[in-house]
């Protein structure tokens, strides 16, 4: 399974019928939300396929960034 962002971009609140049916999708889990997002672990299929049926909802794969290592490091031995 992987993790999607749904981002509501219409104008008002997010619909209630829309929750319920995001919710409910097979084999997934609700993770976090917020007002506009929703962020959810469900296989890519079920959740491309009940994003098209929702108008005003936009999909995006969820993507991690490696933060730097905040440590300095010698570049070369001083020996």
């Amino acid at each position: 399974m992987a993790r999607f962002i749904l981002r509501f971009e219409g104008e008002g609140n997010r619909p209630a019928r829309d929750i319920r049916r995001i919710r409910a999708l097979p084999n997934s889990k609700v993770l976090d939300e917020s007002s506009r997002m929703i962020l959810i672990e469900a296989p890519a299929s079920g959740v491309t396929k009940l994003i098209e049926t929702l108008p005003h909802w936009k999909i995006t794969p969820e993507h991690f960034v490696p933060l730097p290592d905040p440590r300095p490091k010698l570049r070369k031995s001083l020996s």
